[in-house]
């Protein structure tokens, strides 16, 4: 991910993810909530974070499963048995003076019934942890070799964090809310309270098959990826990578880089730089309404991709 937690993700973090999707293949998680329901995954991270992702997993099985082999050491069948339960992953993080976050959250199908008998046991590394401040008891899971803490409160719904009790307060509103207003707690609710409204609509709409990603600490961002000193007067930056239709070795990635106080000189202005920037870099640079530049055909290789996940 980037200095601010997009496409760079710190190993440790890394490895936290590894640590529960592992845990989940296992047979997981826990939660001793009565009658536990599934939540929407996205309503279930952090509503301020400096970046979102979200990631299809069936769409992307083969960076999911690499990633998971090389960050974990596990063969690549395993790998693929855990990437198989998962539908979509989103990641919440930040990485400024102001904090340091990193969360996710998971959709799937994870069965509980062997939960206790995994991560019980004496040589598992996690220790059993229950919520005592919210208005239903769940179960989790904290491990203290690295730093890490996961929830499973549901079949459905996979927590990981290194501090997983918000992300249960947040599953714990939504089961309450949902079952006073008498409504599935995974129908759409509108944009959480909190949640940047461009952020929550571009994760939420568009190809469902792409990696979407969205950074609201956009400068610093756009430097660490183009690999530039070049500062832009951004608000924020967003971007799709999927898969290539001209080989099945690279995704086809777009940034989309919305311009603060836009005019047409400044939009000019900026487009010059960039060119002359990311020259000979073969992309296509373009203005998209006022206040938007579009850079497209940014290749990446999926190996490229899955080296700096597993970073």
């Amino acid at each position: 991910m980037t200095r601010h937690g997009v496409l760079k993700l710190k190993k440790r973090n890394l490895v936290w993810v590894a640590s529960l999707i592992c845990a989940v293949t296992l047979l997981f998680s826990c939660a001793s909530a009565p009658e536990p329901v599934a939540v929407d995954p996205l309503s279930l991270i952090a509503r301020d974070a400096a970046l979102y992702m979200y990631i299809p997993v069936q769409s992307h099985l083969d960076l999911v499963t690499s990633s998971l082999s090389s960050m974990t050491g596990m063969s690549e069948k395993d790998a693929e048995r855990i990437a198989s339960r998962t539908e979509v992953i989103y990641i919440a993080s930040e990485n400024t003076k102001r904090r340091q976050l990193f969360q996710l959250s998971a959709k799937g199908k994870y069965p509980l019934k062997f939960v206790k008998k995994a991560l019980n046991k004496p040589d598992s590394g996690w220790l059993l942890q229950m919520t005592d401040s919210l208005r239903l008891p769940y179960d989790y899971y904290k491990n203290p070799q690295f730093q890490i803490q996961l929830a499973l409160p549901s079949s459905s719904n996979a927590l990981v964090s290194t501090e997983v009790t918000p992300q249960l307060a947040q599953y714990d509103d939504a089961v309450v809310s949902s079952a006073d207003a008498l409504i599935e707690a995974t129908a759409p609710q509108g944009i959480p309270a909190g949640f940047d409204k461009n952020a929550y609509e571009f994760l939420t709409t568009g190809n469902p098959n792409e990696i979407r990603f969205y950074e609201c600490k956009a400068d610093a961002f756009l430097q660490d990826m183009l690999n530039t000193t070049l500062k832009l007067p951004l608000k924020s930056v967003s971007g799709t990578l999927a898969n290539s239709p001209k080989t099945a070795d690279e995704y086809e990635a777009k940034l989309i880089l919305e311009v603060v106080d836009a005019t047409p000189a400044k939009m000019k202005a900026l487009i010059a730089g960039l060119k002359i920037t990311l020259f000979p870099m073969p992309v296509k640079i373009q203005q998209s309404g006022s206040s938007r530049i579009v850079i497209t055909d940014i290749a990446l290789s999926k190996r490229a991709l899955s080296g700096v996940i597993t970073k």
